[in-house]
């Protein structure tokens, strides 16, 4: 079950509210370049994609809450690092930082987030073992979705 729950908190809701979030904050631009994309194309407006980021953001955190209970944590860390990771969403897409636009260190924070962040929390979830070793190697790691955030940019 546990397995599971990271899975979904990890993919289909913290990801899930990285994506929405970036293509709320890119609507102007993504009217101009992309004008078939949900929003600009009107088939989700504003506010129902505010409603899709809020509530994925919520299920996230709420789904990293019920997995530190359930690995027994006495300091939620699973859940302080879905805020973390969620921050970092947040400053990458959303003014006034908008880190996407910082070039390399914008798209480092971007694969950080989907490689090293999701990786730590199978290693909180199970044994609670992060160690620094791990940690180092997977933002190392990162650098891939470094590359990845880059080619992004030129489609």
């Amino acid at each position: 079950l546990g397995d599971v729950l990271c899975m979904t908190m990890s993919g289909p809701l913290l990801t899930g509210y990285t994506q929405v979030i970036n293509d709320y904050y890119d609507r102007e631009i993504d009217a101009i370049n992309e004008p078939y994309r949900p929003i600009p194309s009107g088939q989700i407006t504003e506010t129902e994609a505010v409603i899709q980021f809020v509530a994925l953001l919520a299920g996230g955190l709420g789904v990293a809450y019920v997995l530190d209970q359930w690995a027994g944590h006495e300091t939620p860390v699973i859940f302080y690092e879905a805020i973390f990771g969620s921050f970092i969403s947040y400053i990458y897409s959303a003014p006034p930082l908008k880190l996407k636009q910082e070039g390399w260190l914008g798209s480092y924070a971007l694969g950080a987030s989907y490689i090293a962040l999701p990786w730590w929390a199978g290693q909180l979830l199970f044994g609670n073992n992060l160690t620094w070793d791990v940690a180092l190697l997977t933002v190392l790691y990162s650098l891939a979705g470094l590359g990845i955030a880059i080619v992004n940019d030129f489609k």
